[in-house]
Formats: structure tokens, sequence, C-alpha cells
């Protein structure tokens, strides 16, 4: 989308015009991907959008918007270009280059957060491989105050800046240490919940992970697995191998990726 003059420089009309170039693109919600962009744009409410088609747009916005689409079409994700990701209620700021959570995420950290609420009254550890810009790691520490260390691991410098200064702005980093390494190896102590939400089994950081998580957790302790097959049947054999005597079961929801859970037993 480049900037057009004939489009009147209303809210409404922008808006129409972004739909169509979106939906000529094939995305599956136009008109709410299109709503977002502007509102992050305007800082304006989505209600205020809606409610008012026929509000006035400076040329300024208006290429920017156009910008803002074209890079949306080109199949860039939306909070890469807003610089802000909504994630479980917090807002964290996210670099173009920051590595965005997992499908699925959300789940991820329900999971995590239950298992961990059913550990005896003491301190809890967590470590979570591939953190980008610390959304669940944040998520984690923000629910549940028992929390008194997460590891929070990437391969990026830059990606952890990113998800330190968002922990900076939660009041969350005395609590948060940001690792920059590639996987369980990079985790100095055994956690009670270690996560990855990107679990590719085929891939060598795959079986890195499986082989040190035994060593990596703690007496009772869970690792819980994202993965891309929608069962995950073959992680759950994968992991069933790697940790005998584990509890492996899986999580699953429509149009989402398969979550595998495999908690060691207690001593």
């Amino acid at each position: 989308m480049t900037f057009e003059p004939e489009v009147p420089l209303t809210w409404g009309a922008q808006l129409a015009h972004a739909e169509r170039l979106l939906a000529t693109v094939g995305l599956p919600a136009p008109r709410e991907e299109a709503i977002e962009l502007l509102a992050a744009l305007l800082g304006a409410p989505v209600a205020l959008l809606r409610a008012r088609p026929v509000s006035s747009m400076n040329q300024t916005h208006a290429e920017a918007y156009a910008a803002w689409v074209k890079r949306r079409a080109a199949g860039e994700a939306v909070p890469h270009i807003t610089g802000s990701l909504l994630f479980m209620g917090l807002d964290f700021s996210v670099g173009r280059d920051s590595p965005l959570p997992a499908p699925g995420a959300r789940r991820l950290v329900e999971v995590a957060l239950q298992l961990a609420r059913r550990r005896p009254p003491s301190d809890l550890l967590a470590a979570e491989i591939g953190a980008g810009c610390g959304a669940v790691s944040l998520a984690l520490a923000s629910f549940e105050p028992r929390f008194t260390r997460i590891y929070a691991v990437d391969a990026s410098a830059s990606a952890l800046e990113t998800a330190a200064a968002n922990g900076a702005r939660y009041l969350l980093n005395l609590v948060m240490s940001w690792v920059e390494g590639a996987g369980l190896e990079s985790v100095p102590e055994p956690v009670d919940v270690a996560i990855c939400g990107q679990f590719d089994r085929s891939a060598p950081s795959a079986l890195r992970l499986l082989e040190l998580a035994p060593a990596k957790l703690r007496p009772g302790g869970a690792l819980i697995c994202g993965v891309a097959d929608e069962r995950g049947e073959a992680a759950s054999e994968l992991l069933a191998r790697a940790l005998p005597g584990a509890i492996i079961w899986g999580d699953s929801q429509s149009g989402e990726p398969a979550i595998v859970v495999a908690q060691l037993p207690d001593l």
C-alpha cells in the first residue's frame, strides 16, 4: 500500500482502503488488522475509531499508515510493525528482530502456572528456552509471586535487551535472569518448570534439550514443550524415551499447536 491522495483523509476511508488491500493478500481478518494498525499508530482506542469514521486524519499519519499496511501485506507480523505486543493483559515492547511468542504461548503459561501452583510451598525456579521479547517469562513472574528466579534464555543479545526493558517496566527484573545462550546448558541450576515454546523434535537443539533435562529439573519438575504436531504424539514418545519414569501428557486445543508435558517423579 502506498499513500494515495485520492483516498479521503478520514479514519473510515483510510480503514476501508487498508482493509481492501490486506484482503487481496489473503489475510483472514483484514478489517481487524487494519483497525489494529491504525489504533496503534494514532494511539486511539479501537472503539473510538469505529465510532467516528468521518474524523479527519493528517497526511503525515496517512503516509505512515500506508507504510505500515504495506509491511503487513508483505507478511511482517503486526507486533514488529507497531513495536508493541499485548499478551495476557501485559503490554510488551517488541524489537523489529525480536522473536515473538510461539503460537499457543498463552496455554504454555497457563500449564506452567498450574504445575507450579501444585508444588510444595517453597520458592520456585523456572527457565524458558527461546525467550524472545520476554513475554512468557514475564507473565510467569507476574502471575506467580513464588517464582524467585526465572532464567530466560535466548541466542539474541538484542532480543534480551528488549526483554530486560520490558522486565524493568513491570518491576520484575529482580527475579529475572536474562541469559544469552542456546539451551538448558545456559541454566545454572535445576528448576521446577522448564519451557520450550518451539520444540522441533528433529532439530539437534531438541535432542540436546532432552539430554540435559534430567539434570536441569528438580524432583517433580516438568518440561513443557510446544510442538507443531497437532496431537504431539511423536514428541510424547521422544520425551518418554528421554525421561524414563516421567509422567507424559498432552494438551491440545483446536487451531493451536499441541503442548506436551513431561513431569519427573518426586523423590
